[in-house]
């Protein structure tokens, strides 16, 4: 789409727009909207459009522009309200309540919780049949392939909060399902901010209680601190190309090993440098680079499977 021809021109445009929106005219608000924020995409702009699309009962693209930017309906309690309503409309009920769990929406996190509960009540009601469709497809992610899997666990989002808990919980010890499904699943508590104990299928084919409440992001451990500063301040400066590659490498690892990663990375530069293919040169004895490459070959094998070296119909095993 092409953008104005000067600043004055989109002044025009937008103050235009705004009158529309004033007037309630949402065709002619909608038709500016867009084509101001194709050209800039700023927080009025997505704003105004989203508003415009969800009177206008537009509510799935209203839902898509107003994903692009969730954190600028953070600003005050209409916003906050907007973001809310139009999520709603679209059944996005888990997103609406980690959206609700975010530190800034502590203002408006109750009485937010209450509109998302009241909303899942009425949609058990007429969406019945639909939801359980969703609730049987999601508790059988293991039987598909993992691309599937991310687009079962897309939709299962739409369920209740107590059907969508159901499933994560039964998924956890599934020991088909792939581990970064299982590091998404545990993500997904860890932003609903819950505050239970869950049994997991892990890696070492064991299962292990874990406390939700505990949980801290893939990021804050210290292995995966560790290793982003070697990478920065070592291989990036040495070989950028290879930086990029066996960073994409590692963040996948990490995924994967979540949420045991300082149970298992030990010696983080060493890790890096086993998978780099690169001479260890952090103190690392035989019985340490020997577990470490035991690590890296399970963890090569998962990401085999995942990039379609091996039949996504075949279940990975460990």
């Amino acid at each position: 789409m092409e953008g104005f021809s000067s600043p004055a021109a989109r002044e025009a445009a937008a103050k235009k727009a705004r009158q529309a929106f004033s007037t309630e005219d949402w065709s002619t608000a909608i038709d500016l909207f867009e084509k101001l924020y194709a050209d800039q995409q700023t927080a009025e702009f997505n704003r105004y459009l989203v508003a415009s699309l969800y009177h206008d009962e537009q509510y799935s693209v209203a839902e898509q522009y107003a994903a692009e930017q969730d954190l600028i309906y953070l600003e005050s309690a209409a916003t906050f309200q907007l973001r809310l309503d139009v999520a709603l409309k679209k059944q996005q009920f888990i997103f609406a309540r980690e959206f609700c769990e975010l530190p800034s929406a502590q203002a408006w996190r109750d009485q937010g919780l209450s509109q998302i509960e009241a909303a899942e009540q009425a949609s058990r009601q007429s969406l019945g049949e639909t939801q359980r469709v969703l609730a049987k497809q999601f508790y059988h992610l293991g039987d598909v392939s993992f691309a599937e899997q991310r687009q079962r666990l897309e939709r299962a989002r739409q369920l209740p909060l107590q059907e969508f808990m159901r499933g994560v919980q039964y998924l956890l010890v599934d020991p088909f399902l792939h581990p970064l499904m299982r590091a998404t699943l545990l993500e997904e508590l860890l932003r609903l901010h819950t505050t239970i104990t869950v049994q997991l299928h892990w890696l070492d084919d064991q299962v292990h209680a874990v406390d939700t409440a505990k949980l801290k992001p893939v990021g804050t451990s210290l292995a995966a601190q560790k290793i982003q500063n070697y990478l920065h301040e070592n291989l990036e400066q040495q070989d950028p190309m290879l930086m990029a590659n066996i960073s994409q490498t590692i963040t996948l690892q990490l995924m994967m090993l979540y949420p045991f990663i300082d149970k298992i990375i030990q010696n983080p530069v060493a890790w890096v440098q086993v998978a780099a293919q690169q001479s260890v040169t952090d103190q690392a004895d035989d019985a340490e680079l020997e577990e470490i490459n035991v690590w890296q070959d399970r963890l090569n094998r998962y990401m085999s499977a995942l990039f379609g070296s091996i039949d996504d119909k075949n279940h990975e095993k460990p």
